[in-house]
């Protein structure tokens, strides 16, 4: 299967399913709160699976180590940013942290960001996207949700160190040591299983997860609720397509100090990855976390449409001549 149909179904997917769930909790179908453990589950289990066959069957030489690191790095930079800002508009604890995680990580992989990779450069851009999106599941450990954990309603404060300790000892951190197992086996050539490609499980796992997540997104999604997220759409965007850029730059810029300067294939990946819209794992985060769920809903279709309209284009404009 190409990725272009790949990336068709997809969104197809992910239109139909959200769709299907607005309409079943409107009918009344399936409640609301079912959303919650939904969207724990893809967390947790669907989103390691998927990981783990994808990073598997990831060549990973040494020299790319540098994406997963300057994008765990950008990640943070942009979350500690918007909830400086966030912390100067916004006077609502959990709205600060629904921005701060928000804001860090993107839709990296082939439903957003990697495609658009694709499309300008090919298999070989696609796999290095895939090595960038490695630091996701760090990220989502020890950044998001200790994010989420600082701003919820009514959670236990706790120090910084204390809730990532935690975050690290929970079950929650499945997809973390998934991510580890799986690039162990990598690096030690340790080939992946021919039924994984031939049974086309990746392709299976990652359409099962995209119906679960955005099914739950759709149960949660309220439209008046768009009405008044001004402030939060605002910080947001202003931070992953405005900041992001920024900081990507001057990361890339830190690199050229180095004997490894990134560049070539690498650096254009890594400067596109830098201006996504809101990742799914944004409103998984505020279902497990009770911080503002509806609204990371809303936030999130929101992110997508304006990625979708606008920032695609851009990048295709701006990264058609770039060599790869």
């Amino acid at each position: 299967m190409t990725v272009e149909w790949r990336f068709a179904i997809s969104v197809g997917l992910i239109v139909l399913s959200t769709a299907a769930g607005w309409l079943a909790r409107r009918r009344g179908w399936v409640a609301e709160t079912h959303a919650r453990p939904l969207m724990t589950a893809v967390s947790v289990l669907g989103y390691p699976v998927v990981g783990f066959m994808a990073i598997w069957r990831t060549p990973l030489p040494l020299s790319a180590i540098w994406l997963p690191t300057l994008g765990a790095a950008q990640t943070t930079l942009m979350a500690l940013l918007a909830l400086a800002v966030a912390r100067r508009f916004l006077a609502d604890r959990e709205e600060q942290g629904l921005v701060g995680f928000s804001a860090g990580i993107g839709n990296h992989g082939v439903t957003m960001a990697g495609f658009v990779i694709f499309l300008l450069f090919g298999e070989r851009g696609l796999g290095a996207s895939s090595v960038y999106a490695m630091y996701t599941f760090f990220a989502f450990v020890l950044l998001s949700y200790t994010i989420a954990q600082a701003h919820a309603d009514g959670a236990p404060r706790r120090g910084i160190g204390a809730l990532m300790l935690g975050n690290l000892l929970h079950w929650r951190a499945l997809g973390l040591y998934a991510c580890l197992a799986a690039i162990g086996l990598s690096v030690g050539g340790i080939p992946a299983p021919d039924i994984i490609g031939r049974w086309r499980l990746l392709d299976i796992s990652v359409h099962a997860v995209i119906v679960f997540a955005y099914f739950s997104i759709g149960l949660q999604l309220h439209f008046p609720r768009m009405l008044g997220l001004g402030r939060i759409v605002a910080i947001t965007l202003a931070v992953r397509h405005g900041a992001g850029p920024a900081i990507g730059l001057g990361l890339v810029g830190l690199t050229l100090l180095t004997p490894w300067p990134l560049e070539g294939l690498a650096r254009n990946v890594f400067l596109i990855q830098s201006s996504v819209s809101m990742g799914v794992m944004g409103v998984a985060v505020a279902n497990m976390f009770r911080v503002k769920p509806r609204e990371a809903s809303a936030l999130f279709v929101v992110s997508s449409a304006v990625y979708l309209l606008v920032g695609i284009p851009l990048a295709l404009l701006l990264f058609r001549a770039a060599p790869a």
